[in-house]
């Protein structure tokens, strides 16, 4: 049941992935152009389509299933709080996936183009990057634990404005900022550390997100 509630989520949100991965297409080509400026604007697309997705996904996957009552149906059928729960998680996070595993790999890609982007540039591109996901699973856990529109786009609202603090903190942090602009890979602790918490971060988030479902005592 778990699997086809993942494939029907897969389904319904088909033109999503395909208009995001040719959104981020994009966004990479325009990066491709190389300068500073294509650069930032490149950059700037590509994370608004990723954050865009996300955003998408969350409220298309979990919010409209309350809006549209379709979750008393959803419920009717013969699963648990835990399965619906694994199934929203799995289902969202492996969608999203797809265009963010596709960009970032793109991304990657052109740190090896010659005189392309910075290779000093790949501990905080590998940090942004991993942000981006934990803003979607902040996303994922606001959407799926209060089924409120209004909660959830204040939660998009919160990501948004996050990615940008975190990434000019990043972005001024000694051990990351030393090597932004070197032609050769300056990996840190600094850079480890970041992705350490921010791993942790998704987990904490996913973990809570079980939590506070499991305390539910009506989902209809």
């Amino acid at each position: 049941m778990i699997r086809r509630l993942i494939l029907k989520d897969w389904y319904l949100q088909r033109w999503i992935i395909a208009a995001s991965v040719l959104g981020g297409i994009v966004a990479l080509g325009i990066v491709c152009l190389g300068g500073q400026a294509a650069f930032m604007v490149g950059l700037i697309l590509l994370l608004t389509a990723l954050i865009a997705v996300g955003a998408q996904l969350a409220i298309a996957t979990m919010v409209n299933e309350r809006k549209e009552q379709t979750l008393s149906f959803v419920m009717s059928l013969p699963i648990s709080y835990a399965d619906y729960t694994s199934a929203k998680i799995l289902g969202t996070v492996l969608i999203f996936m797809v265009p963010w595993m596709l960009l970032v790999l793109g991304t990657l890609a052109l740190f090896a183009v010659p005189h392309g982007i910075p290779h000093g540039l790949l501990p905080f591109t590998a940090i942004m990057a991993i942000e981006i996901l934990v803003n979607t699973c902040l996303m994922i856990a606001v959407a799926l634990v209060t089924e409120s529109q209004g909660w959830t786009v204040a939660a998009i609202m919160v990501g948004n404005i996050a990615i940008n603090l975190v990434g000019y903190y990043v972005a001024h942090l000694p051990g990351i900022a030393k090597g932004m602009g070197g032609s050769s890979v300056m990996w840190s602790s600094t850079a480890s550390t970041a992705l350490l918490i921010e791993f942790a971060t998704i987990a904490a988030l996913l973990c809570l997100t079980f939590f506070f479902q499991s305390r539910k005592r009506d989902f209809l």
